[in-house]
Protein backbone atom coordinates (compact mmCIF):
# COMPACT_ATOMS: atom_id res chain seq x y z
CA UNK A 1 0.00 0.00 0.00
CA UNK A 2 1.65 3.15 -0.88
CA UNK A 3 2.37 5.60 1.18
CA UNK A 4 4.02 9.08 0.35
CA UNK A 5 6.24 9.29 3.37
CA UNK A 6 8.25 6.10 1.10
CA UNK A 7 9.97 9.49 -1.13
CA UNK A 8 11.68 10.90 3.02
CA UNK A 9 12.38 7.79 3.70
CA UNK A 10 13.93 6.91 0.29
CA UNK A 11 15.66 10.42 0.93
CA UNK A 12 17.49 9.38 4.09
CA UNK A 13 18.36 5.63 2.35
CA UNK A 14 20.05 7.68 -0.77
CA UNK A 15 21.79 10.41 1.87
CA UNK A 16 24.05 7.54 3.20
CA UNK A 17 21.87 7.09 6.48
CA UNK A 18 22.87 10.06 7.52
CA UNK A 19 21.43 9.98 11.35
CA UNK A 20 18.88 8.26 13.02
CA UNK A 21 15.71 7.72 11.05
CA UNK A 22 12.70 8.18 13.49
CA UNK A 23 8.95 7.70 12.62
CA UNK A 24 5.80 9.34 14.61
CA UNK A 25 2.85 9.20 14.43
CA UNK A 26 -0.54 8.12 16.02
CA UNK A 27 -1.17 4.55 16.50
CA UNK A 28 -2.70 3.08 13.60
CA UNK A 29 -1.57 5.31 10.87
CA UNK A 30 0.61 2.80 9.29
CA UNK A 31 4.21 3.63 10.52
CA UNK A 32 5.33 -0.10 10.73
CA UNK A 33 3.73 -1.34 7.48
CA UNK A 34 5.52 1.66 5.93
CA UNK A 35 8.96 1.30 7.79
CA UNK A 36 8.81 -2.61 6.87
CA UNK A 37 7.63 -2.13 3.18
CA UNK A 38 10.85 0.10 2.67
CA UNK A 39 13.27 -1.70 4.35
CA UNK A 40 12.27 -4.97 2.09
CA UNK A 41 12.45 -3.08 -0.81
CA UNK A 42 15.66 -1.55 -0.14
CA UNK A 43 17.74 -3.75 2.48
CA UNK A 44 18.55 -7.56 2.29
CA UNK A 45 17.28 -7.70 5.49
CA UNK A 46 15.09 -6.04 8.88
CA UNK A 47 15.41 -6.74 12.09
CA UNK A 48 12.06 -5.37 14.42
CA UNK A 49 11.61 -5.72 18.20
CA UNK A 50 8.25 -4.56 19.59
CA UNK A 51 9.42 -2.42 22.51
CA UNK A 52 5.62 -1.89 23.73
CA UNK A 53 5.34 -5.78 24.23
CA UNK A 54 9.13 -6.93 24.70
CA UNK A 55 9.29 -4.83 27.94
CA UNK A 56 12.91 -5.67 28.28
CA UNK A 57 14.34 -2.99 26.08
CA UNK A 58 12.25 -0.94 28.33
CA UNK A 59 14.31 -2.12 31.68
CA UNK A 60 17.28 -2.27 30.97
CA UNK A 61 16.82 1.54 29.06
CA UNK A 62 15.25 2.96 32.11
CA UNK A 63 17.38 1.17 34.83
CA UNK A 64 18.67 3.42 37.12
CA UNK A 65 19.98 2.23 40.87
CA UNK A 66 21.49 -1.07 41.54
CA UNK A 67 19.67 -2.05 44.92
CA UNK A 68 22.43 -4.23 45.87
CA UNK A 69 25.16 -1.48 46.17
CA UNK A 70 24.99 2.31 46.69
CA UNK A 71 26.45 2.68 43.30
CA UNK A 72 24.78 5.99 41.09
CA UNK A 73 22.98 5.02 37.76
CA UNK A 74 23.94 1.96 35.64
CA UNK A 75 26.24 3.24 33.09
CA UNK A 76 25.42 3.93 29.27
CA UNK A 77 28.26 1.07 28.29
CA UNK A 78 26.46 -1.35 30.07
CA UNK A 79 22.82 -0.66 29.16
CA UNK A 80 24.49 -1.10 25.51
CA UNK A 81 26.26 -4.51 26.13
CA UNK A 82 22.56 -5.40 27.46
CA UNK A 83 20.70 -4.47 24.09
CA UNK A 84 22.74 -6.19 22.51
CA UNK A 85 22.84 -9.34 24.44
CA UNK A 86 18.73 -8.97 24.69
CA UNK A 87 18.92 -8.80 20.31
CA UNK A 88 21.24 -11.75 20.04
CA UNK A 89 19.06 -14.03 22.18
CA UNK A 90 16.32 -12.46 20.10
CA UNK A 91 17.54 -12.68 17.01
CA UNK A 92 20.33 -15.32 16.92
CA UNK A 93 22.89 -13.01 15.87
CA UNK A 94 25.05 -10.03 17.26
CA UNK A 95 25.57 -8.71 13.66
CA UNK A 96 23.35 -6.01 12.29
CA UNK A 97 25.37 -4.65 10.16
CA UNK A 98 23.91 -5.26 6.68
CA UNK A 99 20.04 -4.80 7.69
CA UNK A 100 17.56 -2.05 8.96
CA UNK A 101 17.65 -2.58 12.72
CA UNK A 102 14.11 -1.18 14.13
CA UNK A 103 13.15 -0.67 17.44
CA UNK A 104 9.27 -0.26 17.08
CA UNK A 105 6.81 1.17 20.02
CA UNK A 106 9.36 2.95 21.79
CA UNK A 107 7.33 6.22 23.02
CA UNK A 108 6.79 4.61 26.48
CA UNK A 109 10.61 4.68 27.29
CA UNK A 110 11.91 7.61 28.84
CA UNK A 111 14.61 9.04 27.55
CA UNK A 112 14.88 6.72 24.54
CA UNK A 113 16.46 9.14 22.52
CA UNK A 114 19.48 9.99 24.38
CA UNK A 115 20.05 5.77 24.82
CA UNK A 116 19.81 5.27 20.63
CA UNK A 117 22.03 8.65 20.03
CA UNK A 118 24.69 6.85 22.35
CA UNK A 119 23.56 3.72 21.09
CA UNK A 120 24.74 4.89 17.56
CA UNK A 121 27.56 5.93 18.52
CA UNK A 122 28.30 2.40 19.68
CA UNK A 123 27.53 0.73 16.58
CA UNK A 124 28.41 3.36 13.92
CA UNK A 125 27.79 0.87 10.75
CA UNK A 126 24.32 -0.10 12.33
CA UNK A 127 21.07 1.50 10.15
CA UNK A 128 18.67 2.60 12.68
CA UNK A 129 14.60 3.24 12.52
CA UNK A 130 13.49 4.60 15.74
CA UNK A 131 8.99 4.15 15.55
CA UNK A 132 7.01 6.07 18.05
CA UNK A 133 3.68 6.06 18.31
CA UNK A 134 3.15 9.47 19.40
CA UNK A 135 3.73 12.85 18.11
CA UNK A 136 5.52 14.77 20.69
CA UNK A 137 9.26 16.23 19.64
CA UNK A 138 11.14 16.31 23.07
CA UNK A 139 13.03 19.37 24.12
CA UNK A 140 16.40 16.75 23.73
CA UNK A 141 15.13 15.76 19.91
CA UNK A 142 14.48 19.15 19.00
CA UNK A 143 17.93 20.24 19.91
CA UNK A 144 19.28 17.09 17.82
CA UNK A 145 17.63 17.41 14.55
CA UNK A 146 21.11 16.91 13.04
CA UNK A 147 21.12 13.58 14.27
CA UNK A 148 17.78 12.29 14.27
CA UNK A 149 15.54 12.39 10.74
CA UNK A 150 11.81 12.94 12.10
CA UNK A 151 9.16 12.18 9.83
CA UNK A 152 5.98 12.50 10.59
CA UNK A 153 3.32 10.13 9.17
CA UNK A 154 -0.68 11.45 9.67
CA UNK A 155 -3.87 8.68 7.94
CA UNK A 156 -3.90 7.69 4.45
CA UNK A 157 -4.92 10.82 2.00
CA UNK A 158 -7.11 10.63 -0.63
CA UNK A 159 -4.97 10.69 -2.87
CA UNK A 160 -3.00 7.77 -1.43
CA UNK A 161 -6.58 5.41 -0.94
CA UNK A 162 -6.83 6.27 -5.08
CA UNK A 163 -3.60 4.41 -5.66
CA UNK A 164 -4.52 1.84 -3.10
CA UNK A 165 -7.54 1.30 -4.74
CA UNK A 166 -5.57 1.14 -7.82
CA UNK A 167 -6.99 4.25 -9.72
CA UNK A 168 -3.98 5.79 -10.78
CA UNK A 169 -5.45 6.25 -13.92
CA UNK A 170 -8.20 8.92 -12.69
CA UNK A 171 -5.47 10.50 -10.12
CA UNK A 172 -3.55 11.75 -13.64
CA UNK A 173 -6.67 12.99 -14.94
CA UNK A 174 -7.34 15.27 -11.77
CA UNK A 175 -3.74 16.27 -11.63
CA UNK A 176 -2.71 16.54 -15.28
CA UNK A 177 -5.98 18.60 -16.13
CA UNK A 178 -6.33 20.55 -13.09
CA UNK A 179 -8.37 23.81 -14.77
CA UNK A 180 -10.04 21.07 -16.97
CA UNK A 181 -13.78 19.59 -15.89
CA UNK A 182 -13.65 15.70 -15.95
CA UNK A 183 -15.97 13.79 -18.01
CA UNK A 184 -19.36 12.59 -16.48
CA UNK A 185 -17.97 8.81 -16.12
CA UNK A 186 -15.05 9.81 -14.36
CA UNK A 187 -16.30 12.23 -12.27
CA UNK A 188 -18.74 9.83 -11.63
CA UNK A 189 -16.27 7.10 -11.06
CA UNK A 190 -13.88 9.56 -8.56
CA UNK A 191 -16.97 10.66 -6.28
CA UNK A 192 -17.96 6.90 -5.85
CA UNK A 193 -14.02 6.32 -4.60
CA UNK A 194 -14.36 9.75 -2.08
CA UNK A 195 -17.40 8.28 -1.25
CA UNK A 196 -15.77 5.08 -0.05
CA UNK A 197 -12.89 6.90 1.51
CA UNK A 198 -15.22 9.15 3.68
CA UNK A 199 -16.74 5.74 5.05
CA UNK A 200 -13.74 3.83 5.52
CA UNK A 201 -11.18 6.60 6.59
CA UNK A 202 -7.51 6.79 6.12
CA UNK A 203 -6.54 4.36 9.18
CA UNK A 204 -4.56 1.79 7.35
CA UNK A 205 -5.93 -1.48 8.51
CA UNK A 206 -9.23 0.00 7.83
CA UNK A 207 -8.81 0.66 4.67
CA UNK A 208 -6.69 -2.83 3.88
CA UNK A 209 -9.88 -4.61 5.71
CA UNK A 210 -11.98 -2.53 3.33
CA UNK A 211 -10.12 -3.37 0.18
CA UNK A 212 -9.80 -7.36 1.04
CA UNK A 213 -13.17 -7.38 -0.40
CA UNK A 214 -14.78 -4.25 -0.92
CA UNK A 215 -16.91 -5.38 2.18
CA UNK A 216 -18.76 -2.09 4.16
CA UNK A 217 -20.01 -4.46 6.93
CA UNK A 218 -16.37 -4.30 8.00
CA UNK A 219 -15.66 -1.21 8.56
CA UNK A 220 -17.52 0.30 11.62
CA UNK A 221 -15.85 -2.64 13.88
CA UNK A 222 -12.39 -2.11 12.58
CA UNK A 223 -12.93 1.50 13.32
CA UNK A 224 -14.22 0.91 16.89
CA UNK A 225 -11.35 -1.28 17.72
CA UNK A 226 -9.09 1.77 17.22
CA UNK A 227 -10.95 3.74 19.04
CA UNK A 228 -11.05 1.27 22.16
CA UNK A 229 -7.25 0.89 21.70
CA UNK A 230 -6.46 4.40 21.87
CA UNK A 231 -8.75 4.84 25.13
CA UNK A 232 -6.79 2.15 26.81
CA UNK A 233 -3.61 3.83 25.62
CA UNK A 234 -4.47 7.01 27.07
CA UNK A 235 -5.34 5.38 30.16
CA UNK A 236 -1.67 3.57 30.10
CA UNK A 237 0.71 6.42 28.69
CA UNK A 238 -0.80 8.88 32.07
CA UNK A 239 -1.52 9.42 35.30
CA UNK A 240 -5.00 8.16 37.00
CA UNK A 241 -5.72 12.14 37.05
CA UNK A 242 -4.50 13.34 33.47
CA UNK A 243 -5.77 10.09 31.67
CA UNK A 244 -9.37 10.82 32.94
CA UNK A 245 -9.28 14.24 32.07
CA UNK A 246 -7.71 13.00 28.65
CA UNK A 247 -10.59 10.30 28.24
CA UNK A 248 -13.26 13.07 28.93
CA UNK A 249 -12.00 15.27 26.53
CA UNK A 250 -11.78 12.45 23.76
CA UNK A 251 -15.29 11.38 24.21
CA UNK A 252 -16.12 15.18 24.28
CA UNK A 253 -14.40 16.05 20.29
CA UNK A 254 -17.15 14.13 18.42
CA UNK A 255 -20.06 16.43 20.18
CA UNK A 256 -18.12 19.33 19.94
CA UNK A 257 -17.57 19.34 16.33
CA UNK A 258 -21.55 18.98 15.51
CA UNK A 259 -21.88 22.71 16.85
CA UNK A 260 -22.52 25.74 14.91
CA UNK A 261 -19.81 27.14 16.79
CA UNK A 262 -17.53 24.76 16.79
CA UNK A 263 -14.59 26.88 19.46
CA UNK A 264 -13.79 23.64 21.99
CA UNK A 265 -15.24 24.18 25.18
CA UNK A 266 -14.56 22.73 28.40
CA UNK A 267 -17.84 23.64 30.03
CA UNK A 268 -18.94 20.74 27.82
CA UNK A 269 -16.33 18.42 28.71
CA UNK A 270 -17.50 19.19 32.15
CA UNK A 271 -19.62 21.85 33.44
CA UNK A 272 -17.28 22.74 36.23
CA UNK A 273 -14.64 22.44 34.86
CA UNK A 274 -11.63 25.57 33.94
CA UNK A 275 -9.22 25.38 31.12
CA UNK A 276 -6.16 25.36 33.23
CA UNK A 277 -7.01 21.91 34.95
CA UNK A 278 -7.55 20.25 31.68
CA UNK A 279 -4.58 22.13 29.53
CA UNK A 280 -2.24 19.32 30.51
CA UNK A 281 -4.93 16.39 29.16
CA UNK A 282 -5.63 18.02 25.90
CA UNK A 283 -1.99 18.25 25.28
CA UNK A 284 -1.59 14.42 25.89
CA UNK A 285 -3.98 13.85 23.61
CA UNK A 286 -1.94 15.87 20.67
CA UNK A 287 1.24 14.35 22.42
CA UNK A 288 -0.11 10.61 21.12
CA UNK A 289 -1.71 12.16 17.91
CA UNK A 290 -5.26 11.35 18.42
CA UNK A 291 -6.60 14.51 18.76
CA UNK A 292 -5.13 18.22 16.32
CA UNK A 293 -5.56 21.77 17.24
CA UNK A 294 -6.66 24.13 14.99
CA UNK A 295 -5.96 27.67 16.54
CA UNK A 296 -8.28 31.05 15.72
CA UNK A 297 -6.01 33.80 14.44
CA UNK A 298 -7.25 37.51 15.20
CA UNK A 299 -6.17 39.33 12.49
CA UNK A 300 -5.16 38.13 9.13
CA UNK A 301 -1.66 39.50 8.89
CA UNK A 302 1.16 37.67 7.83
CA UNK A 303 3.25 35.09 9.11
CA UNK A 304 -0.45 34.18 10.88
CA UNK A 305 1.40 32.71 13.78
CA UNK A 306 1.92 36.09 15.36
CA UNK A 307 -1.74 36.16 15.93
CA UNK A 308 -3.21 33.35 17.04
CA UNK A 309 -5.77 33.85 20.01
CA UNK A 310 -4.86 31.41 22.70
CA UNK A 311 -7.79 31.01 24.19
CA UNK A 312 -9.77 29.85 21.30
CA UNK A 313 -9.35 26.55 19.18
CA UNK A 314 -11.52 23.88 17.69
CA UNK A 315 -10.21 20.43 18.69
CA UNK A 316 -10.27 18.02 15.78
CA UNK A 317 -9.98 13.78 15.70
CA UNK A 318 -7.09 12.30 13.64
CA UNK A 319 -9.59 10.75 10.96
CA UNK A 320 -13.21 11.55 9.93
CA UNK A 321 -13.95 7.67 9.66
CA UNK A 322 -12.84 7.45 13.14
CA UNK A 323 -15.13 10.78 13.90
CA UNK A 324 -17.91 9.18 11.85
CA UNK A 325 -17.93 5.89 14.34
CA UNK A 326 -17.51 7.90 17.38
CA UNK A 327 -20.91 9.90 16.38
CA UNK A 328 -22.31 6.36 15.70
CA UNK A 329 -23.30 7.55 11.82
CA UNK A 330 -24.42 4.76 9.38
CA UNK A 331 -21.93 2.56 7.33
CA UNK A 332 -23.58 1.15 4.01
CA UNK A 333 -23.55 0.70 0.03
CA UNK A 334 -26.81 3.47 -0.10
CA UNK A 335 -25.53 6.26 1.42
CA UNK A 336 -24.61 8.72 -0.78
CA UNK A 337 -21.22 10.99 -0.92
CA UNK A 338 -23.87 14.54 -0.02
CA UNK A 339 -25.18 12.61 2.74
CA UNK A 340 -22.04 12.45 3.88
CA UNK A 341 -20.60 15.62 3.83
CA UNK A 342 -23.47 16.92 5.24
CA UNK A 343 -24.36 14.85 8.70
CA UNK A 344 -23.93 15.54 11.95
CA UNK A 345 -23.97 19.50 11.01
CA UNK A 346 -21.10 19.17 8.68
CA UNK A 347 -18.74 17.64 10.99
CA UNK A 348 -17.33 15.03 9.00
CA UNK A 349 -16.73 17.22 6.10
CA UNK A 350 -14.64 19.65 7.95
CA UNK A 351 -12.44 17.01 9.39
CA UNK A 352 -12.07 15.66 5.86
CA UNK A 353 -10.76 18.67 4.88
CA UNK A 354 -8.74 19.69 7.75
CA UNK A 355 -6.90 16.70 6.79
CA UNK A 356 -6.25 16.40 3.25
CA UNK A 357 -5.74 20.92 3.73
CA UNK A 358 -3.00 20.55 6.56
CA UNK A 359 -1.21 17.46 4.60
CA UNK A 360 -1.33 19.79 1.73
CA UNK A 361 -0.87 23.23 2.79
CA UNK A 362 0.56 22.55 6.22
CA UNK A 363 -0.55 24.97 9.17
CA UNK A 364 -4.32 26.21 9.12
CA UNK A 365 -6.47 28.55 11.33
CA UNK A 366 -9.60 30.08 11.29
CA UNK A 367 -10.87 33.27 11.66
CA UNK A 368 -14.43 34.31 13.36
CA UNK A 369 -15.83 37.79 13.30
CA UNK A 370 -18.24 38.66 16.14
CA UNK A 371 -20.93 36.12 16.10
CA UNK A 372 -21.55 37.47 12.36
CA UNK A 373 -19.15 35.76 10.16
CA UNK A 374 -16.64 32.44 10.18
CA UNK A 375 -14.53 30.89 8.05
CA UNK A 376 -13.41 27.62 8.83
CA UNK A 377 -9.91 27.51 7.10
CA UNK A 378 -7.18 30.19 6.76
CA UNK A 379 -3.78 29.26 5.32
CA UNK A 380 -0.97 31.34 4.42
CA UNK A 381 0.01 31.82 0.45
CA UNK A 382 3.71 33.25 -0.11
CA UNK A 383 2.00 37.10 0.00
CA UNK A 384 -1.17 37.09 1.17
CA UNK A 385 -3.65 34.87 4.02
CA UNK A 386 -5.74 32.35 1.86
CA UNK A 387 -10.01 32.00 3.29
CA UNK A 388 -11.30 28.30 2.82
CA UNK A 389 -15.18 28.35 2.19
CA UNK A 390 -17.28 25.30 2.58
CA UNK A 391 -20.14 24.93 0.02
CA UNK A 392 -21.66 21.22 -0.18
CA UNK A 393 -25.09 22.87 0.27
CA UNK A 394 -26.88 26.05 -0.17
CA UNK A 395 -24.90 28.36 2.25
CA UNK A 396 -27.32 30.47 4.76
CA UNK A 397 -23.96 32.23 5.86
CA UNK A 398 -22.62 32.73 2.26
CA UNK A 399 -21.12 36.54 3.29
CA UNK A 400 -18.56 35.15 5.29
CA UNK A 401 -15.50 35.05 2.41
CA UNK A 402 -17.12 38.72 1.74
CA UNK A 403 -16.86 39.47 5.66
CA UNK A 404 -13.39 37.78 5.49
CA UNK A 405 -12.14 40.05 2.58
CA UNK A 406 -13.77 43.16 3.93
CA UNK A 407 -11.51 43.20 6.72
CA UNK A 408 -8.56 41.99 5.01
CA UNK A 409 -7.98 43.67 1.87
CA UNK A 410 -4.73 41.78 1.24
CA UNK A 411 -6.58 38.75 0.44
CA UNK A 412 -6.05 38.08 -3.16
CA UNK A 413 -8.24 35.13 -3.81
CA UNK A 414 -10.19 32.60 -1.85
CA UNK A 415 -10.79 29.27 -2.09
CA UNK A 416 -14.19 27.26 -2.44
CA UNK A 417 -14.71 23.75 -1.77
CA UNK A 418 -18.20 21.71 -2.98
CA UNK A 419 -18.79 19.25 -5.33
CA UNK A 420 -18.53 20.74 -8.97
CA UNK A 421 -15.63 20.97 -11.02
CA UNK A 422 -12.99 23.08 -10.51
CA UNK A 423 -13.84 26.74 -11.48
CA UNK A 424 -12.74 30.28 -11.26
CA UNK A 425 -14.82 33.07 -10.58
CA UNK A 426 -14.52 36.39 -9.23
CA UNK A 427 -11.33 35.00 -7.82
CA UNK A 428 -12.98 32.65 -6.08
CA UNK A 429 -11.03 29.41 -7.17
CA UNK A 430 -13.59 26.23 -7.01
CA UNK A 431 -11.90 23.30 -5.63
CA UNK A 432 -14.15 19.79 -5.97
CA UNK A 433 -13.38 18.20 -2.92
CA UNK A 434 -11.63 15.07 -4.79
CA UNK A 435 -9.09 17.27 -5.90
CA UNK A 436 -7.37 19.57 -2.61
CA UNK A 437 -4.49 17.20 -3.69
CA UNK A 438 -3.77 19.44 -6.47
CA UNK A 439 -3.48 22.99 -4.51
Amino acid sequence: MYRDVIGNLLAWYEEGHNGILYVKGAYGVGKTWTVKDFAKAYYNDLKSVDCYKNTAFKNIITRKIDKDNDEDDVSIETKISDVDFILEQHFGTNDFSDCLLIFDEIQNIPDAAEFFLEYSKAHPDYKLCLISSSMNVTEFEYTHMDIFNIIRMRPMTFEEFMIANQASDLLSLIENDKNKKLKKDDEEKVKSLLRDYMLTGGMQGVVKAFLKNHDYSVIKPEQQKLLDEYEKRIRKSYTYALSQRAVRIWSSIPTQLTHDNKKFMYRFVNENARAREYYNSTQCLLDLGFARKLPRVKECILPLEEHIDDKSFELFMIDHGLLRTALKLDVNEEITLLDIFTEANGAVAEQYLFQELSHKVGFLYYWISGATARVPFVYESEDAPVPVDIRFTENKKAQNIKSFREKNKNTEFSLKVSLEQVGLTDKVLNVPAYGIHCL
